[in-house]
């Protein structure tokens, strides 16, 4: 019998830019789920002096092959015998783009697929918001050589534009040496705003969040993160004001590449690019009158992928629709679904205002984290895995849900831990973490059981629980510790019953 590992298999997505081409390998599971494991990335410039020429030049056409027949050796050290290659902006717009292509395929074995404008912004949107809990969004991708907008009400995609606002492109146009004149940045900004649709344009709803991807910036989220002493190395469903990207573009604008480069929480190979697309970001925000941004460490790979997984007939074709990116959203939306045997229980919490929503889509989330932390006995090993991963949740539910697990195993740590995050979460989480720890050991217990339980409100001072094992066999002593904490967390007096084939036995327990 194989085991999981065995069953898994590996694919490589290669995502070739106009300013870098990278890498990521990825684990899929049998049931089509996906981790990345490795990245990697390199500043080819492939978009150099392709405006001059409407022709892809010889030297970055040099680095772009160098870089592709690493990125070969890496994947034939590992096997992997599926590789997904999309090219975008310089690519598509080079006119000896067939030439290249062919020799690329001739020095690497790479067959790529250029990706339209319309492509290339759908894929990155689907990779994006399946990893967001954010239905209506306007979301933007910014490259090297294009800006994608995408505007969707409730996953309903109603308007896609793609823009020639690429950090390297307006570089070439507007600076010199990776450096930006005051009447030079003047021009450069006065495009932006001038190129940018308006709020009209785009069909952009009321409740629209903004979302971004993009190298640019997640540049300026860690830097972010670094001058406010952020305490999560973590970049996905990060957010950022209007206001902090205003400041951080204003200074990164005003200093020289040299300058830029010895930021620590800025790649030096950005460093000739970033003040550019500080700018887009920023006029992009100021222009669509949005306060607020997030920040999504998955786009064009992650949507390449997933779209690749979901629909492999029309993907190989090339007829991947809108309605395909629609149905793929709302799947992803709708896939946080509680256990059969615990519906009941959380149906009635919420009724009952014990818990919220927002509790219940945290709940969520730990009942399928939960399983991992078995594997960790250091519980900070587990509180590193549980924050790494590409959550729907924001940071602060995330935290949330990471602490309800280690508490549900380490109460006493909880404090301890607790106070490393105090900038994120309130006093009053503990209340939640509280309830939905004692949740997942209810879920443990009734699961190794095979029980069901209903609940019913007797008078406000108490809870009725009836307990529905299969089993003729139910742990009543370990269900009565466990009770106690249940009743304490939710600040309940309960009673239960266990029902065995039709049969009530009934314990009565003084709270």
């Amino acid at each position: 019998m194989k085991t999981l590992q065995e069953k898994m298999q590996k694919i490589s997505v290669i995502d070739l830019g106009s300013n870098s081409v990278k890498l990521v390998n990825f684990n899929i599971t049998p049931d089509n789920s996906y981790q990345a494991y490795q990245h990697e990335a390199i500043t080819v410039r492939l978009g150099e002096g392709l405006a001059e020429t409407n022709n892809l030049k010889d030297e970055p056409i040099r680095r772009t092959i160098d870089a592709l027949k690493l990125f070969r050796d890496i994947i034939d050290v590992q096997s992997i015998k599926h590789v997904l290659a999309v090219a975008t902006s310089a690519v598509r717009e080079a006119s000896n783009r067939e030439e290249f292509l062919n020799r690329v395929y001739f020095e690497t074995g790479f067959k790529f697929r250029v990706l339209s404008e319309e492509e290339e912004a759908l894929y990155s949107y689907a990779g994006a918001i399946r990893s967001l809990r954010l239905p209506t969004v306007v979301f933007f991708d910014i490259g090297g050589g294009s800006l994608e907008i995408v505007c969707a009400d409730h996953f309903r995609i109603k308007k896609i534009t793609s823009l020639p606002l690429g950090t390297l492109r307006l570089m070439q146009a507007f600076g010199d040496d990776g450096e930006l004149s005051e009447k030079d940045l003047d021009k450069m900004k006065l495009k932006i705003f001038d190129l940018i649709p308006s709020r009209r344009e785009l069909q952009i709803p009321d409740d629209a969040i903004l979302v971004g991807v993009g190298g640019t910036l997640r540049s300026m989220a860690k830097y972010h993160q670094d001058v406010t002493n952020y305490p999560l190395s973590k970049i996905h469903n990060y957010r950022i004001s209007a206001k902090s990207i205003h400041s951080i573009s204003t200074r990164l604008v005003h200093l020289k590449p040299e300058k830029i480069a010895k930021i620590r929480s800025i790649s030096s190979n950005r460093a000739e690019t970033i003040a550019a697309g500080s700018c887009v970001i920023d006029i992009l925000m100021e222009k669509l009158r949005f306060d607020e941004i997030v920040v999504s460490a998955q786009g064009l790979r992650e949507g390449t992928l997933s779209l690749s997984l979901e629909y492999p007939k029309e993907f190989a074709l090339g007829k991947i629709e809108q309605t395909h990116i629609q149905n793929s959203m709302r799947y992803a939306y709708e896939s946080d679904v509680i256990p059969q045997y615990l519906e009941d229980i959380v149906r009635f919490l919420i009724s009952e205002d014990l818990i919220s929503e927002q509790e219940r889509l945290i709940l969520a989330h730990s009942l399928r984290q939960a399983p991992h932390s078995t594997t960790f006995q250091n519980i900070m090993n587990f509180l590193s895995f549980g924050l790494d991963s590409d959550s729907k949740l924001n940071h602060h539910d995330q935290l949330i849900s990471v602490l309800s697990i280690i508490y549900s195993k380490k109460k006493k740590r909880l404090d301890k831990i607790f106070d490393k995050f105090d900038s994120i979460l309130e006093q009053s989480d503990k209340k939640s973490i509280r309830k939905i720890s004692t949740i997942l050991l209810l879920s443990e217990l009734l699961a190794k059981a095979d029980a069901k339980v209903k609940l019913k409100r007797i008078n406000d001072d108490l809870i009725k629980m009836r307990i529905y094992p299969t089993k003729n066999k139910f742990p009543d002593m370990l269900f009565e510790d466990l009770l106690d904490k249940v009743s304490d967390a939710f600040n309940l007096d309960i009673s239960y019953s266990i029902v065995y084939n039709s049969k009530d036995s009934t314990h009565p327990i003084e709270i």
